[in-house]
């Protein structure tokens, strides 16, 4: 797999993965969708880096 797959399977984990554990968190009362929404914001900082790797790499494989 060229590192432009490994990085968007990633991103894709990473909504994935922070979706459920949301989802869970406000049904069982233990998160706010508020405080959900106020996550958001690390998730999006962390795809960032991702995407300026997925370029990247995008670049070096021409």
């Amino acid at each position: 797999m060229n590192p432009a797959t490994i990085a968007t399977v990633n991103a894709l984990i990473e909504i994935g993965v922070f979706a459920f554990k949301s989802i869970r968190a406000v049904q069982n009362g233990d998160k706010t969708p508020e405080e959900i929404r106020a996550e958001w914001p690390k998730l999006t900082a962390k795809l960032d880096d991702v995407w300026a790797e997925w370029e990247a790499a995008g670049k070096s494989n021409g």
